[in-house]
């Protein structure tokens, strides 16, 4: 492999939060990756992050972290809310850019960022996280190769105790949050199957609010598509905050085809703990430390986009591809529409 294919590319990361923290400890242990910069819009944050890393460039001004000669790819992890602005000033400078997951609030806003990011020639990856996580990647391999036939129907649930939910409420909603997950990674799944008429068609959402927060707390939503498929996907910020899945969530998905089954629960990720203060278990599959690094699937996806920006590649089986986000995003809206209006929505 050429030296070309072994440089170091300086990033810039929008963003430092819970998930921008996370990303610094990632990106600073990657032999390719020179975290050069960071912003935030706090000052506490910002040093926080900057000072436990030792990332000597620091702004409040994003514009000034992107337009820095020095940055060659940037990671956009502020919340979906404030995606929008970074990524086009990144795309105006041509960066490569990273961005968590949903791309943005509005379908509008993903078109245009999508649109742009074509136009300029550089690279714009959304963060979905599953096809990072080893079951998810293994059964879209065996979808692939044709092990469960024509996939008829699918059932997925994301449920995290309720607690999640007194703060993400707030700018956010299990439907938006956690619906997005499942649905984006099963039309990836589709991708990779001789079957026809993957466009949805018809979308059904329903709703309970429990504790008159400002969204609700138990959501389901159905997707009927063009092929007869249907899957229906449940999302809740509502089990008992005693629940020993804290950091793993209750996440199943079913996926039933003409030959076969895939089942995949990652409820307790086989690791329990039994202590003073009861069952738990600890997270062994999304962003566990494991000495002095993050690994699991969050460490696996930070370093892969890394590797192709380095590269100069396309990321593999269509991984990353903000087109599918969008259309995600615009199928779980339809859903809260439905939700929220009591009828169908035909697509």
């Amino acid at each position: 492999m050429s030296d070309e294919k072994n440089r170091v590319v300086n990033w810039a990361l929008i963003g430092a939060g819970f998930f921008g923290d996370m990303y610094a400890q990632i990106m600073t242990a990657l032999p390719n990756v020179d975290l050069v910069s960071i912003f935030s819009a706090h000052d506490e944050n910002l040093n926080k992050v900057g000072d436990k890393f030792n990332i000597k460039k620091r702004s409040t001004d994003f514009r000034e972290i992107i337009n820095d000669d020095e940055v060659e790819a940037v990671a956009v992890i502020t919340t979906e809310h404030h995606h929008f602005e970074p990524v086009m000033e990144a795309i105006k400078a041509g960066k490569h850019i990273i961005v968590e997951k949903p791309l943005a609030p509005k379908v509008s806003e993903c078109k245009e960022m999508i649109e742009a990011a074509e136009k300029a020639g550089v690279t714009l990856a959304v963060c979905h996280i599953l096809p990072f996580n080893n079951h998810y990647s293994k059964a879209k391999d065996e979808i692939e190769r044709g092990a469960v036939g024509d996939i008829v129907s699918a059932y997925a649930r994301r449920a995290a105790p309720a607690k999640w939910g007194d703060t993400i409420q707030q700018h956010s909603s299990a439907m938006y949050d956690e619906v997005v997950h499942d649905l984006e990674c099963f039309l990836w799944f589709t991708e990779f199957t001789k079957q026809k008429g993957w466009k949805v068609k018809r979308v059904y959402g329903q709703q309970l609010d429990v504790r008159g927060y400002p969204k609700p707390d138990v959501n389901w939503a159905s997707f009927t598509f063009e092929n007869g498929c249907v899957a229906v996907f449940e999302a809740s910020w509502f089990i008992p905050n005693s629940s020993p899945y804290i950091s793993s969530m209750d996440s199943q998905m079913m996926i039933h085809g003409t030959k076969g089954m895939v089942y995949i629960d990652l409820g307790d990720q086989g690791l329990k703990i039994n202590d003073e203060k009861g069952w738990r278990t600890p997270d062994v599959t999304w962003w566990p430390e494991v000495r002095g690094n993050i690994e699991g699937a969050l460490g696996t996806e930070i370093r892969y986009f890394a590797d192709c920006i380095m590269r100069g590649e396309k990321p593999v089986d269509n991984i990353g591809d903000p087109k599918r986000a969008a259309y995600a995003l615009e199928l779980v809206l339809a859903a809260e529409k439905s939700a929220a209006s009591n009828k169908i929505i035909e697509m």
